[in-house]
């Protein structure tokens, strides 16, 4: 059985974003062999009877009109920012990876799960970071703008904050005490969608400026 569950199950899909055009992808409905019944089934044969296998339909946990529908902005903020070619990469980099990402209701977003380690092997160079005492360079500097940006967006959208932290002082890009630092070891941005429908994250680089933006369902409406 266990072999057959292999050869003819198939998990079902959620409905997701296409993580370059943010267009909605539809989720699709999966099968499971019914074991009781088969087995029932193949029970109460005759000897070299060809039995076929009873499936299941699964449906996805989320209904894609969900994700349709949840195209309202929610919150929006931007920053300027400037400095290097290197944490202009590395800005982009954790921008372009925080962009078109789904949270349905009750999941918990992490800053570090998304962007993931800030890696030479994954295109971060070196550049000026705010460490405990003072400052100085590390691969993926300028990603703490990144995350203090959707801390913003989050924040007008109303969204709550589980995890988050400031910087040892205070930074250029956003008023003081909006700020939200991450280091991939140990420090994290963390927000729960704790609405009804599913909530967007789109965020991306433009005439100097990284954005972030929160969309969702108006639940006023």
């Amino acid at each position: 059985m266990e072999e057959m569950a292999v050869r003819y199950e198939k998990l079902p899909v959620e409905p997701t974003l296409e993580r370059e055009s943010g267009a909605v992808i539809p989720g699709r409905e999966g099968r499971m062999i019914d074991v009781d019944h088969t087995v029932a089934r193949v029970m109460a044969a005759r000897q070299g009877e060809h039995i076929e296998l009873i499936l299941n339909r699964v449906s996805p946990k989320h209904r894609t009109e969900d994700l349709e529908m949840a195209r309202e902005h929610l919150g929006e903020y931007a920053t300027w920012f400037h400095g290097s070619a290197a944490r202009y990469t590395n800005i982009k980099l954790a921008a372009g990876s925080i962009n078109n990402i789904v949270i349905w209701p009750d999941e918990l977003f992490s800053f570090n799960e998304v962007v993931g380690p800030r890696t030479p092997e994954r295109g971060y160079l070196p550049a000026p970071v705010i460490l405990q005492r003072g400052s100085g360079i590390q691969y993926g500097g300028g990603v703490c703008q990144v995350s203090s940006t959707l801390f913003n967006a989050a924040s007008k959208a109303g969204i709550k904050i589980i995890e988050r932290h400031q910087h040892t002082k205070p930074v250029s890009y956003v008023p003081k005490g909006k700020d939200a630092t991450v280091s991939y070891d140990d420090l994290d941005l963390k927000f729960i969608n704790d609405r009804s429908g599913p909530v967007t994250i789109k965020s991306g680089i433009a005439n100097g400026k990284i954005w972030a933006q929160i969309n969702g369902r108006n639940e006023e409406n």
